[in-house]
């Protein structure tokens, strides 16, 4: 019945003259052609059709359709050509001819092309498969809009996955006529391909000579990416590396690694023949987010090798912990396992091998509102010096910690009053006599605090006055006689009152509420120290201004009441002057009485050590910094980027002045420019990077750095 209502159609469409055709097919296909000719079995039209099917449609301007029996076997095919235009599965090609098989779901164009954000593929031949999958023959893929492209990675052979996985065989890198590079194969994915898979670099300047590099993503697999690296130093050799990124669907598993190797020597090493560096960091979760897990290593040959080799497209940065740490969380406690061990003779590490920390969820003691707070740590502890440092001698010692704390809030309207009473306990497996310590002291205080409010129109200003008193007792072990690993063994008596006023402006924007003004006045006084002058030793200010939503400034500043000078004072301004111009400048000023100190709210040390001895010690560190940092947008495919570091004012050292310039261009819409110029303290530097396209802002974070838990 089909073939005989076909036959009838195709009596009525030879019969007239100008009509249309549109019919189903016995394979589901709908045929649409405007002013069809039939002919032996065949229907061809010069005017347009579209022929449509699952995950398919044919639409050009020729079109030869043919659905007949040969030797009892049907032939369901189309040829196509003249403003091709083939939608296969995800993907729309277009070419010069297009032949397909109905039956077996297969068909090739000639001189094809399709896009896939941001790559153009083609070749002389495209193969569609059944399977959703297509090859190409003769291939390339590029960025550059031309049907002729200005450059293209070009391959013998390229398949591409229904999947978008894409594999491709004999590759090489033309920009014109002019071949680059050569690989045997090449994996990726298209849907990560966003990261340039090619960079080219070269430096000029330096104590070291020229460099020239590049780099090439050798795959980029099931979340999986790698990336070669190859330099040669004129006056060195060669040196080379691979990097490796995985970042899990879920994104709870990322790992980074890289690993160089170069034929080198440092600055002050000059014997040296061999210089590299192996870096990692793996970082997961699991047990429904109650658990995770981060390990990071970074062995290096040299500590001067994170300068020499500091690159925007292979950032080789300070060298990082070699550590391990467990997390686990339930709902009434938080435990952390922390392993910490010195793998470069250059460094001054205290080393955790292991350390176990656990911490218990406040609870109330029966109905007296008394909250319980308490944590232990048990670690074995080797501080090791660095290797440079002569005339020290390396200690270790187990450690085991506790501090219970109980308070209680009263509620005296409008004061909120906490006292607390707490104590710390330390044993120390070993000590400079070799024998164990018991360190034990006891800590009591009170805290009050309240909030005044008042609203003008959409503004809320808010102010916050506190006081905090804190008296610790002296520990039964002086600071002299037990190891000191890090800021939390320094205890000793210390009697401390803070007197506070803070201020805020709020403003409600639509569904948001913006802070527009901050300040904060604090002064901390000090009771029966034998080394501190006066009570009150400082006075310190903390301002924040959102002149406009496009302008801030900071400041962060105490006053020396003993010396009568300014303490440190740290300004900063940030101006967004339009969409294509932005400053930021910042001014620091620290005085040789303003101590470095990890935790500046943290005064054990001023209460054990008088100020002279503090001013000896490298602890005292005057300086003056200026640092500036501006953007601007000349065209949209042209900025330029200023960054300079000036300090001035120091005790020992000589003043010094460095900047970085950086211009970016794009050439011919694919070819992102960058020219550098960097003058340094010790060199100067001239360097040129050359990427292909930009990171995909939805797959730009996969390869961020992964910072430590800390």
């Amino acid at each position: 019945m089909f073939y005989f209502l076909l036959f009838l159609s195709f009596l009525c469409l030879s019969a007239g003259v100008g009509s249309d055709l549109s019919l189903e097919t016995s394979s589901d296909y709908h045929v649409d052609l405007k002013n069809p000719i039939y002919e032996d079995g065949v229907i061809f039209t010069d005017q347009g059709g579209v022929i449509t099917g699952k995950n398919l449609r044919i639409q050009a301007l020729k079109l030869t359709y043919t659905h007949q029996l040969i030797q009892h076997a049907l032939v369901s095919t189309v040829k196509a050509e003249g403003e091709l235009n083939v939608e296969f599965g995800d993907y729309i090609f277009t070419g010069e001819k297009l032949f397909y098989n109905f039956e077996t779901k297969e068909g090739a164009i000639q001189n094809g092309r399709t896009y896939h954000r941001p790559w153009f593929l083609g070749g002389e031949t495209l193969k569609l498969c059944s399977d959703g999958s297509f090859l190409i023959d003769n291939g390339y893929f590029t960025t550059s809009e031309n049907l002729l492209p200005d450059w293209a990675v070009y391959s013998k052979k390229i398949t591409v996955e229904e999947r978008k996985k894409l594999t491709a065989f004999d590759i090489s890198l033309r920009v014109n006529r002019f071949r680059f590079f050569w690989l045997p194969r090449f994996k990726t994915d298209l849907d990560t391909l966003f990261e340039s898979p090619i960079r080219y670099r070269f430096k000029w300047g330096g104590r070291q000579g020229p460099r020239l590099g590049a780099s090439y993503q050798l795959f980029s697999w099931n979340r999986w990416k790698s990336f070669l690296r190859l330099d040669y130093r004129i006056t060195r050799g060669p040196g080379g590396g691979l990097e490796f990124y995985y970042l899990s669907d879920d994104r709870k598993t990322k790992f980074e690694s890289i690993n160089y190797v170069s034929n080198d020597s440092s600055l002050i090493h000059l014997h040296e023949k061999i210089r590299y560096r192996f870096k990692g960091c793996f970082q997961t979760e699991w047990n429904l987010k109650k658990t995770t897990a981060l390990l990071t290593y970074d062995k290096l040959s040299d500590i001067d090798l994170p300068q020499s080799y500091d690159d925007h497209d292979f950032r080789f940065e300070t060298s990082e912990r070699t550590q391990l740490l467990v997390r686990h969380q339930e709902k009434d406690w938080i435990s952390n396992f922390y392993t910490r061990v010195r793998v470069n003779s250059f460094q001054t590490v205290k080393e955790q091998l292991p350390s176990f920390s656990t911490r218990f969820k406040p609870v109330l003691i029966g109905n007296s509102a008394i909250v319980w707070d308490n944590w232990a740590t048990a670690s074995f502890l080797d501080y090791k010096y660095s290797d440079n440092f002569n005339h020290t001698k390396d200690y270790s010692s187990t450690r085991f910690e506790y501090q219970p704390c109980l308070y209680r809030p009263f509620f005296i309207k409008p004061i909120t009053l906490t006292p607390k009473i707490g104590a710390v306990g330390i044993i120390y497996g070993n000590s400079p006599s070799e024998e164990a310590k018991w360190l034990a002291l006891s800590a009591v205080g009170i805290t009050a605090n309240t909030q005044l409010h008042r609203y003008y129109g959409q503004h809320k200003h808010l102010i916050e006055p506190y006081l905090d008193y804190s008296y610790y007792s002296a520990p039964t072990v002086s600071a002299n006689e037990h190891f000191i690993f890090d800021i939390n063994d320094g205890w000793t008596r210390l009697n401390q009152l803070t007197l506070g006023l803070k201020n805020g402006v709020y403003v409600k924007q639509t569904e948001q509420i913006k802070r527009v003004f901050y300040s904060h006045l604090f002064a901390h006084a000090f009771f029966d120290q034998h080394y501190r002058q006066i009570t009150v030793p400082k006075i310190y200010t903390e301002l924040s201004y959102c002149v406009t939503a496009k302008l801030k400034n900071r400041l962060e500043t105490a006053w020396d009441c003993i010396h009568h000078q300014i303490d440190h004072f740290n300004f900063l301004t940030e101006w967004t002057i339009s969409n294509d111009f932005a400053i930021t400048w910042e001014y620091r000023r620290r005085s040789q009485w303003s101590w470095r100190k990890v935790d500046q709210t943290n005064f054990f040390l001023e209460a054990f050590r008088n100020n002279q001895s503090l001013l000896h010690s490298t602890v005292s560190d005057r300086r003056q910094t200026l640092l500036t940092h501006f953007f601007y947008r000349f065209r949209p495919n042209l900025a330029c980027e200023f960054v300079s570091r000036q300090g001035w004012d120091r005790k020992k050292e000589p003043k010094y002045f460095e900047f970085e310039v950086n211009f970016f261009t794009t050439i011919q819409t694919a070819w992102n420019l960058q020219l550098s110029y960097q003058h340094q303290e010790s060199e100067d530097r001239v360097a040129i990077y050359l990427n292909l396209i930009s990171k995909s802002p939805k797959f730009a974070n996969s390869n961020q750095r992964i910072y430590r838990f800390d």
